[in-house]
């Protein structure tokens, strides 16, 4: 069943359309708040189309519902927080009973009240409503300032707008630092699958060195352009991702190449430096060195020099099977 479509904006016309209690600590269409458990719905419940001219925050503390904001569809349960724009088509149905507030405020309330306060409303950028669902410890915080927030507007004390305003804006904060940590989860996402397929590219490259079908090392250019990305935006990714370098990754590996080819080979440092595009012997052996703090000499030497079971193995030599492999 299609819910009726209606030209009502305002708040308490549109709970009077709607038969609900319109109580009377809600004396204004800028600011109300109401606890959703005692307004009498009887489930299931839908609630007409309306456009209204304010922003809705909604804290669910219980329940199963679905909200309908122009095109987009939001489905509803315990520990959800959602919010929406103002002047944008919405209805709403419920299949299990809800427990939780409803807090209704425009603008107007905030220039009157807190007027610096507009500008910590989260929802920008053309984003009609969020729907976020959070951990206990960062709910309980929501539960905790719309009950102060009602509890403020249902007593009716002096300045209690101002009061609510501050307390609005406490909520609103709480809702960007969810939203910045969205973001960053989603951009920590991002760098991820950037990050892992950068570590791919190293090692095709690096086996088509030894396949001999290249004999350049891939740099920050060439992993850039393989990827799509600047090479401002690829360093700056990389580092922050994985706390190195590009060229400490690359060189890293080509390090670990060379010593293993060092150690178990005997191909002549010659065809070793030429095969990852070293075309200067001199320079192969000084950036060895740099890295190592041992020549590629010293190195396989000293492996060769070895005891172990593992250097004959290398050399072609048999070795007993000991019982304890």
């Amino acid at each position: 069943m299609k819910p009726e479509l209606t030209t009502l904006s305002k708040f308490r016309d549109i709970l009077a359309f709607m038969n609900l209690p319109v109580s009377s600590y809600i004396d204004s269409d800028d600011f109300a708040i109401i606890k959703i458990h005692d307004m009498g719905l009887q489930m299931p419940y839908l609630t007409p189309t309306f456009r209204p001219d304010y922003y809705t925050l909604t804290v669910i503390q219980g329940g199963k519902g679905t909200f309908v904001v122009g095109d987009h569809i939001y489905e509803l349960g315990p520990q959800h927080v959602f919010m929406k724009q103002p002047g944008v088509y919405f209805s709403s149905g419920w299949t299990e009973s809800p427990v939780g507030y409803s807090i209704s405020f425009t603008t107007d309330f905030f220039k009157k009240y807190f007027p610096e306060g507009i500008e910590e409303i989260p929802l920008k950028n053309n984003i009609s409503a969020l729907n976020y669902y959070l951990n206990s410890n960062d709910f309980k915080a929501f539960e905790e300032i719309c009950a102060q927030i009602y509890e403020e507007a249902t007593v009716g004390l002096n300045f209690k707008n101002e009061m609510i305003s501050n307390l609005l804006i406490n909520i609103l904060l709480l809702i960007q630092q969810h939203q910045n940590k969205i973001k960053l989860e989603i951009q920590d996402e991002k760098n991820t699958a950037v990050l892992t397929s950068f570590f791919k590219n190293i090692d095709q490259n690096f086996s088509m060195l030894i396949s001999g079908k290249t004999s350049t090392i891939f740099r920050t250019k060439e992993h850039a352009k393989m990827l799509n990305f600047s090479q401002t935006y690829l360093s700056k990714v990389v580092t922050k991702s994985s706390g190195k370098t590009i060229n400490h990754w690359i060189n890293e590996r080509l390090i670990d190449e060379i010593t293993y080819l060092l150690k178990n080979t005997d191909k002549p440092m010659t065809e070793i430096a030429a095969l990852f595009g070293f075309g200067d012997l001199k320079y192969f052996y000084t950036f060895y060195k740099k890295h190592t703090q041992n020549t590629p000499n010293l190195v396989r030497n000293d492996f060769n020099a070895s005891d172990s079971d593992r250097v004959h193995i290398y050399r072609g030599e048999s070795v007993n099977i000991r019982p304890s492999w």
